[in-house]
């Protein structure tokens, strides 16, 4: 059963990129051809990606340089260094990169996360604009559904249908075809300039932003944390009830992976130590190897969500063998109320300032390394019970 739970988390990770079942090429360089049409979705990493031809469903592009020539009937979603989009998008377009120049139109939203951010007069968004931005010059005659944006600086030459929020932290200019026809709400160290012919439909607020450190000061946040502060016992409440639900559903889909892994554990417990040190250290490294080569992006990011599934994993099964450990002797078999009662005591682990941590750490250490140990050597598993009763007269 453990072998099938390990499986099971490899096998469903990859389903956030080729969920739509295109196919999928990672080479040098890749090139649809001007006149060729692809039916379904596409998705390529690549060094180089440039796009002429037309693409029917959503495009999933991850390259160091990403040119967008053509057409793209559905989404486009890129990761890259470098990026143009000077075709057609017909529906939303969410790009993260260090460079970004957009040059076409876009039929609904546009979200972007860039170091410099260019959006061109040839451009329209018929959605919102959704930004964070070291830099960003935005100068698309016509931005439908409102602007989002984040960032250092800010030069806005466009028409802005509805509603405007911007945090500027250096420098926020408005252009002389600027126009907002809602309100323009914005924070940063100085206020903003507006060149004649610019105009504000509705009223400007402003805030300056201040370097105190209580709490974030955007309209309206100071509130927002207040109350997120009070009801902070609620929310861990509900939290620790969520937590506890999945635990139950995992013990029933998995009784036999649960035992083996605090077999493991409580046979070999150096060993169990030694793996878990490995494994929190290969597979961030790993990581990181595969995410600096543009080729490899898309294989890191599996591993970043494979991780983060067994460091969930390995948290459920330290907990089922530190409660089971203090109840079997005393209160025979309680599969359940013992995984409830470890990750209560790993809940109030975390509540101790560094000692806690460091302890919860370790202890999620020798359960990474029992889920290895458990794998590679079912010998392990022994017939006679686990923790053994103790009569009780």
């Amino acid at each position: 059963m453990l072998k099938k739970f390990v499986l099971l988390l490899i096998a469903y990770c990859p389903l956030f990129i080729l969920a739509a079942r295109p196919v999928v090429a990672q080479s040098e360089n890749e090139l649809l051809p001007s006149g060729q049409v692809i039916d379904s979705d596409f998705v390529r990493a690549a060094n180089t990606i440039q796009i002429d031809g037309e693409i029917k469903g959503d495009a999933y592009l991850a390259g160091g340089l990403v040119t967008v020539n053509g057409k793209i009937d559905g989404d486009l979603f890129i990761l890259g260094g470098k990026v143009n989009v000077n075709g057609e998008v017909d529906n939303s377009v969410r790009i993260v990169g260090g460079d970004v120049n957009i040059n076409g139109p876009v039929g609904r939203n546009v979200a972007l996360v860039c170091g410099n951010c260019v959006v061109t007069k040839q451009a329209t968004i018929g959605g919102s604009l959704i930004a964070a931005a070291g830099n960003m010059e935005l100068s698309a005659p016509q931005i439908g559904r409102g602007l989002r944006f984040l960032g250092n600086q800010l030069f806005l030459n466009s028409a802005v249908s509805n509603e405007a929020y911007v945090v500027a932290g250096k420098r926020f200019l408005l252009g002389p075809n600027a126009s907002i026809s809602g309100n323009l709400k914005y924070t940063g160290n100085s206020q903003a300039v507006l060149e004649p012919g610019a105009t504000i439909g509705g009223t400007i607020s402003y805030q300056k932003t201040t370097q105190s450190n209580d709490s974030p000061r955007f309209f309206g946040a100071r509130t927002l944390v207040a109350a997120v502060d009070k009801l902070k016992p609620i929310t861990e409440f509900l939290g620790f009830v969520v937590m506890a639900l999945v635990g139950f559903v995992l013990l029933g889909l998995f009784p036999r992976g649960f035992e083996k892994v605090a077999r493991a554990i409580e046979n070999r417990p150096t060993a169990s130590f030694g793996w878990g040190i490995l494994v929190a250290i290969g597979l961030p490294v790993l990581t990181v190897l595969f995410a600096i080569t543009i080729i490899g992006i898309p294989v890191a990011l599996v591993m970043l969500l494979l991780g983060y599934l067994i460091w969930l994993a390995a948290q459920y099964l330290m907990a089922f063998f530190v409660g089971r450990k203090i109840l079997l002797s005393r209160y025979g078999e309680r599969r359940g109320w013992a995984l409830v009662l470890g990750l209560f005591l790993i809940y109030l682990l975390g509540l101790i300032p560094v000692l806690g941590g460091l302890v919860k750490l370790i202890l999620i250490l020798f359960s990474l390394g029992g889920m290895v140990l458990a794998y590679k050597q079912p010998v392990i598993v022994e017939t006679k019970p686990l923790f053994p009763k103790r009569d009780r007269h």
